[in-house]
């Protein structure tokens, strides 16, 4: 079978759903709401007025959040069924993040002593549905204490992973090792997947890759730099795939005496552009997760011409649509919290 036979489903649904994106003319009206009535107004004849439509009021930016993830997930299930089956193990990753989420929520809300009825409401179920892992999923979220939940998921992929963190639950308690351990087992899915897709698939996803990895692996390490981890803690933190930073670079970043030590050796990298001393730490890290989201959103960008029948055209187009996400959160935040409207559209990618 041809490439363009191979594709033809899932550049259809591509195409229907780009219709459904939100012009930036629009996002502008979208930052000039006072309050979240207007702002669910704008909203209401666009992709997301159905589900907004059936939600509980007050409105809060948590709801609207909710909305916005519900909605990219049931997207991110159409792409991966229309697309090729030698490419959608690959595509599923990015499902599996939300996964990851739910696994976290579980834990985090049996450490809190939360309900069953309180933590079905957290967690994204559809993506279970799709994995077929909703009962075990459910079971998990029935269970009352944080042991109880690794013995029901003990059996799954995370059951190791899990294993560990409850030896430092059992320390700390602190569920913080799982979010660390889920963290790193998404980004190496994403690498081992990569690996598995077919050799002249492989040119067309590695610039999403390697930008997902290498930056989950570079902010981590100067995060854990600002707050003073040795480097046997940031080790067991990160990805154990490096693409454009070699590893000697990555050691020695592992090894920095501070972020500032850190800072001037990623600065000599691969990824010096996207990494920019700003009036602090903190504030350096946030404008280096923005610059890496911007660079992936205008490579995917560019995607739109020429050859569509590969991989990078849904991954392409699931990146744009994250962004979308990401604007609409940065905007319900901002009426949240009355920000002014240049603020907002400061935080805006577009």
């Amino acid at each position: 079978m041809s490439q363009e036979q191979l594709y033809s489903n899932v550049l259809v649904k591509v195409g229907v759903e780009r219709s459904h994106w939100l012009i930036k003319e629009k996002l502008e009206r979208l930052t000039e709401c006072k309050n979240f009535e207007d702002f669910a107004s704008e909203l209401r004849e666009t992709v997301y007025g159905e589900k907004l439509s059936k939600v509980t009021l007050p409105y809060t930016s948590k709801i609207f959040e909710r909305v916005f993830w519900e909605s990219f997930i049931e997207v991110s299930i159409k792409i991966v069924q229309s697309s090729p089956e030698t490419v959608s193990p690959f595509i599923i990753v990015y499902l599996l993040k939300f996964e990851h989420e739910n696994i976290k929520t579980i834990l985090r809300s049996a450490s809190a002593g939360l309900s069953y009825d309180e933590i079905s409401r957290k967690i994204y179920l559809p993506v279970e549905a799709f994995l077929k892992r909703q009962e075990i999923i459910l079971k998990a979220a029935m269970a009352i204490h944080v042991k109880s939940v690794v013995d029901v998921l003990q059996t799954t992929l995370y059951g190791s992973l899990l294993i560990a963190g409850l030896k430092k639950y059992e320390e700390t308690g602190s569920t913080k090792f799982f979010d660390i351990l889920l963290d790193r087992m998404f980004y190496e899915q994403l690498g081992e997947t990569f690996k598995d897709l077919p050799k002249k698939e492989q040119k067309y996803a590695f610039f999403y890759v390697s930008r997902e990895i290498d930056r989950f692996n570079i902010l981590t390490i100067l995060r854990a730099k600002i707050l003073g981890y040795d480097p046997n803690w940031i080790r067991m933190a990160i990805a154990r795939n490096f693409y454009n930073v070699p590893e000697q670079t990555i050691e020695a970043l592992l090894m920095a005496d501070n972020f500032g030590s850190a800072f001037n050796i990623i600065k000599q990298s691969y990824y010096k552009k996207l990494i920019v001393r700003a009036e602090t730490p903190e504030e350096t890290v946030s404008a280096a997760e923005k610059a890496f989201r911007k660079d992936m959103f205008e490579h995917a960008k560019k995607t739109i011409i020429g050859d569509p029948f590969n991989v990078g055209t849904p991954i392409a187009f699931l990146v744009q649509k994250e962004i979308e996400l990401y604007n609409l959160t940065a905007i319900s935040l901002g009426i949240e919290y009355n920000w002014k409207k240049d603020d907002i559209s400061h935080l805006l990618l577009v």
